[in-house]
This record gives structure tokens, C-alpha cells and sequence, in this order.
């Protein structure tokens, strides 16, 4: 499980980008308390969808064309 900062580390993503994607259903965090507060963990397997959906949101392509994009990619792996 990732940490916010973790998993915009690893993905390029901004910690208000990841925000982003939780708030439009992308990612679904698990909640757990850590010393009386709420901290959002994420699962590692949300690594490569963030990275992508980035790397198509750094060409220019809008949020709604690069989670397209990227969703495409993940369900038909190019071979090249």
C-alpha cells in the first residue's frame, strides 16, 4: 500500500492531481487511522493507470481523452 506522496512519486503525478482522479471515482483509496487521523492508502496496481493517464495528460490530452487513452492501453497492451 502507497502513501499519497508515495504514489505521486512514482507516478509523476501531483498530490492535487491524485486528488483529482480520487474525486472523479478514478482511484478508490482505503481509509485507515493512523495516530487519530484519516490517511488514504493506495493500492500499488493504481500505479500504472496514474502513470499513464499523466503521460497522455502531459502531451495535452484532456482528463476525460487521457483516462480513455490509458484505459484503452491497459486493456490492449500493444505488442511494439
Amino acid at each position: 500500500m502507497l502513501r499519497i506522496t508515495e504514489l505521486a512519486r512514482q507516478t509523476g503525478a501531483s498530490v492535487d492531481e491524485i486528488h483529482y482522479l480520487e474525486k472523479k471515482g478514478v482511484l478508490k483509496p482505503k481509509k485507515v487511522k493512523l495516530k487519530q487521523r484519516d490517511v488514504r492508502q493506495f493500492d500499488e496496481s493504481s500505479v500504472r493507470p496514474i502513470s499513464l493517464i499523466i503521460k497522455y495528460r502531459r502531451q495535452g490530452f484532456t482528463w476525460d481523452v487521457a483516462y480513455a487513452k490509458a484505459k484503452q492501453e491497459i486493456d490492449k497492451p500493444s505488442l511494439f
